[in-house]
């Protein structure tokens, strides 16, 4: 029988098993990300939370960081909206997707992150994510020549706006109207996938 984790130094912790005690972790910390800010939780909040030893979250996550990338990874926008729906309409999504966050849109714990982006721990998730959840799905998906460069310019549109609401804030893009926002940013993904063509020789 497997021994139960326990919590702070004795009482079995509610919940048996490797498994359960994970998830009783993955939920306390998407619960603390979202109410008090990736920022402000530290592992031992977390495990206090979830009713275990703090030595867990190492055990299970090797930090505070790869707890955020699991639950990212279970519950991200990515690379589902890369898979989800018709090859067609693609660029559509991401488009559609880059103007909501944009407005601020997005699930609760998205939000709340936003409050966090300038925690080196935050951005070393986000960087790996971008690699891969995004870039390299993406180029699988688009399965064609210089694929992950085309991946790798879509990416490029992406973090460009999300850096300007970050830093800027985005006010003049959301003063303009949405569904003309929405289509500049479509017709610049569009761009970003247009074939390359074979280099002109008498180009310096």
């Amino acid at each position: 029988m497997e021994r139960p984790e326990v919590a702070g130094g004795g009482a079995p912790a509610p919940g048996r098993g490797r498994e359960a005690t994970r998830e009783r972790i993955l939920t306390s910390a998407k619960e603390l990300f979202t109410s008090e800010g990736f920022g402000s939780v530290s592992s031992r909040m977390i495990a206090s939370h979830a009713g275990v030893n703090v030595a867990l979250i190492n055990r299970y996550f090797g930090s505070k960081a790869g707890l955020l990338t699991e639950i990212l990874r279970e519950d991200g926008v990515f690379p589902r909206l890369i898979t989800e729906g018709p090859p067609e309409l693609l660029t559509r999504r991401l488009a559609e997707h880059i103007v909501s966050r944009l407005y601020g849109e997005g699930t609760l714990l998205q939000r709340a992150l936003d409050h966090s982006a300038g925690d080196p721990d935050l951005q070393s998730v986000y960087q790996g994510r971008l690699k891969t959840a995004f870039i390299e799905p993406l180029a699988v998906y688009l399965d064609r020549e210089n694929s992950r460069v085309h991946a790798s310019l879509i990416a490029a549109v992406m973090l460009g706006m999300g850096r300007v609401r970050r830093i800027e804030g985005g006010d003049a893009l959301r003063a303009h109207d949405r569904e003309q926002l929405t289509e500049r940013v479509l017709a610049l993904l569009e761009l970003c996938l247009a074939d390359f063509g074979a280099p002109d020789p008498d180009d310096p």
